[in-house]
């Protein structure tokens, strides 16, 4: 999201000289003089912030209040007060209002406001985003949602694979969500009509045989396919030869190259080889993490018929510090925890267990993350906000494996 403040001030010396301040700050600025000339930019998804003077000729800033709450009810508007206006101020808080500062005030607290205000508002817009695309069946991104450069790809070749008659490979490492991905080829592909799912781990090569595969085009995912002894992969080759509408989907956490070094049929090595899918682990999607916990939890109001819950900031950036070994399963039930109201094992709680020397570490590594997501990666604010000179400030994102272009949006 590029951010974006719309500035409502009639008085045109203040208006230019926070305009500017904004600007320092690389926040574009619309600014406007009356509600009149900033209601057209009063949309509902608008990417950004507004704020507004109160005491204004003709239509104030309850005007301005009222109007973009009855457009975008999760639009943030911050409301600038004289002294006199605070009880006001209190009250446009009661109908709504983000935030608001009593003037004169410091550019510097004006500014930490607004980009409080932005990144709430960027993730009212993700979250309405991913709705859309579930609603719109686009099942790579709403069960494969991020930024990252891994995801991507993973989201383009599930995207081609669905399209295409041939057999699939997926490998990864446990939990990464191949079972997902061989789900979602499923569900993005335009003719077939059944999906059936097993692992070798748990199926003889009789039930392979059994399989009635003659009524319809069907998608086979084959999991554990490292453990496949040779009958089962000679009943599988069998089964890819004798029903034309079969694609098979199989899975392990190895490549193909390795399993065929540990064993596997030259036969079946190439039919499979000819569209093999990586999924990353968590590790590799750490860009990723507070959006695919956002959607997790989502996942599990949606299953109960319930509402979205808000997500604290100390949430998403605990999210974001943490490694995830198990990777989906782990976070999932993190995310499951959260939504059904339990006590999930926070930092501080977990701390208890690790030594001082740890708990620092942990600490440190927290602050850091969330304050990247607040300033969007921007390293020069970071160091700003955490007074630390720039080379400090790299020493200890290197110390904790941070890197501060993943928390930067993909427009910046």
């Amino acid at each position: 999201m590029t951010p974006t403040l719309l500035l409502i001030e009639d008085d045109s010396a203040l208006r230019k000289s926070l305009a500017q301040s904004f600007e320092l700050e690389d926040i574009a600025v619309i600014a406007a003089s009356s509600f009149v000339m900033a209601k057209s930019h009063i949309v509902r998804d608008f990417e950004g912030v507004i704020l507004s003077d109160i005491r204004m000729p003709g239509k104030d800033g309850f005007d301005v209040l009222s109007y973009a709450r009855k457009i975008d009810p999760d639009l943030p508007v911050v409301l600038l007060t004289g002294e006199a206006d605070v009880p006001m101020a209190v009250r446009a808080m009661a109908e709504g209002a983000y935030d608001f500062r009593q003037k004169p005030c410091p550019p510097e607290q004006l500014v930490e406001v607004v980009n409080r205000a932005m990144e709430h508002r960027h993730l009212v817009l993700r979250s309405r985003n991913m709705e859309r695309k579930l609603q719109a069946g686009d099942a790579a991104a709403a069960n494969f949602p991020g930024t990252s450069s891994p995801v991507e790809r993973l989201r383009a070749a599930l995207r081609q694979a669905a399209s295409l008659p041939v057999h699939i490979y997926l490998h990864g490492p446990a939990g990464a969500g191949k079972r997902l991905a061989a789900h979602t080829i499923h569900a993005l592909a335009p003719d077939k009509q059944r999906f059936i799912s097993l692992s070798l781990r748990d199926t003889g090569a009789d039930a392979l045989k059994a399989l009635d595969l003659t009524s319809q085009p069907t998608d086979l995912s084959v999991k554990s396919l490292d453990v496949a002894n040779s009958v089962q992969q000679t009943a599988l080759l069998d089964l890819m030869e004798q029903f034309p509408d079969l694609r098979v989907i199989a899975s392990s956490p190895h490549s193909l190259e390795k399993l065929r070094d540990a064993g596997l049929r030259d036969d079946l090595f190439y039919a499979l080889d000819m569209l093999q899918i990586e999924v990353p682990s968590l590790a590799q999607r750490r860009k990723d993490l507070a959006v695919i916990f956002e959607a997790l939890v989502r996942q599990t109001v949606r299953s109960m018929n319930g509402d979205m819950p808000k997500i604290p900031e100390s949430l998403y950036a605990q999210v974001i510090a943490r490694d995830w070994p198990d990777n989906l399963p782990e976070l999932r039930n993190f995310a499951r925890s959260f939504a059904l109201g339990l006590n999930v094992k926070t930092e501080a709680n977990s701390c208890a267990e690790l030594g001082l020397a740890e708990q620092m570490n942990a600490f440190e590594k927290l602050v850091l993350t969330d304050t990247l997501r607040r300033f969007g990666g921007k390293s020069a604010a970071v160091a700003d906000a955490l007074e630390l000179p720039r080379k400090t400030l790299y020493d200890k994102l290197a110390k904790h494996d941070l890197r501060a272009k993943d928390f930067r949006s993909p427009q910046s």
